[in-house]
């Protein structure tokens, strides 16, 4: 740092032919501009400036030495003007991780909308249930079930996330539909398998709170049929699965809903609702973000945040 201090002064020094421009523009005293040059001739061994009361001329060496530092100076500069661009002009390209009902149902759809609003910021879009860490995977954003642990993030909620127990109404015409999770381990289940997980996803459910006992999540076994006569690590294989009348699904509201709406789908078990998730987007918690990032992160937010899906009583399509 001393050496590319003295380089850095030095070159002003030398481009404006005198200390004090130099200090001026430097923000510093014409004494320190000196000591700082002095440093780095004694550490190169050299003497670059030839000063008198009355001249300062590059020596032969200073001269050459100049030369040779202008490219790297010039690389310099543009690299910080570069990091400055990007906290102010969105631009570049934005790394996102995502969840994949998120990004299939209300992420995707609106990309013509930012790629209008923003021509010049590019997206890599990756889709995953997988919970991988984000600064290790180096992604810009991430919408995840659940806030990060971690302080070098900052977690902004979009919404809750209800998962719903579903079938067809033909699956329900041939088998019934379970009215306790006893009943509902004696049935055909389609079930999610991620891949940074060993077992299976269970089916997780959340009864009815009551002045004795609070309202608390607990997952079924992953047992026998609880096992699931298809396992999938895709949520829309599952919902195709589950409108053929293959079996019943625990789906993420917003993959659902449409199947409800159009009646090809029917919720079961409402008293058992998880209703405990949340949806956030999160991404670094540094002062100043990429333009690009904050650009992103300000969008997904006006589109998706405290969006209907998420919070609609899907209820009314019990079968």
């Amino acid at each position: 740092m001393e050496s590319l201090r003295g380089i850095l002064n030095f070159a002003r020094v030398a481009e404006l032919g005198s200390f004090a421009k130099a200090a001026r523009e430097l923000g510093i005293s014409a004494v320190a501009v000196s000591q700082n040059i002095s440093r780095l001739e004694k550490g190169l061994g050299v003497r670059l400036l030839a000063r008198s009361t009355r001249q300062l001329t590059l020596t032969a060496e200073g001269q050459a030495f100049l030369e040779q530092c202008r490219a790297p100076l010039a690389e310099l500069d543009k690299a910080c003007r570069q990091a400055r661009d990007d906290t102010q002009t969105p631009r570049g390209r934005v790394r996102v991780t995502a969840v994949s009902p998120v990004a299939y149902l209300y992420l995707v759809p609106t990309l013509p909308l930012f790629f209008a609003r923003y021509p010049d910021i590019d997206v890599d879009l990756e889709l995953s249930e997988d919970a991988n860490p984000l600064i290790g995977r180096r992604y810009d954003v991430g919408i995840r079930v659940g806030a990060l642990q971690d302080a070098a993030f900052v977690a902004r909620p979009l919404g809750p996330l209800r998962l719903l127990m579903v079938a067809s109404p033909a699956y329900i015409a041939a088998h019934g539909a379970p009215r306790t999770l006893d009943e509902l381990a004696q049935h055909k289940l389609l079930v999610a398998h991620f891949s940074d997980r060993e077992q299976p996803t269970p089916f997780m459910v959340q009864s009815r709170a009551t002045p004795e006992a609070p309202a608390l999540p607990r997952m079924l076994p992953t047992t026998g049929a609880m096992a699931g006569r298809l396992v999938s690590n895709d949520y829309r294989a599952l919902l195709a699965a589950c409108e053929a009348g293959l079996g019943i699904a625990q789906l993420p509201q917003p993959t659902a809903l449409a199947g409800l709406r159009e009646g090809r789908l029917k919720l079961l078990m409402p008293q058992f609702i998880l209703n405990g998730l949340q949806l956030f987007v999160h991404y670094p918690s540094r002062q100043q973000l990429p333009a690009r990032v904050r650009a992103w992160v300000d969008f997904v937010i006006e589109q998706f945040g405290g969006h209907p899906d998420l919070s609609v009583d899907a209820t009314q399509w019990t079968a």
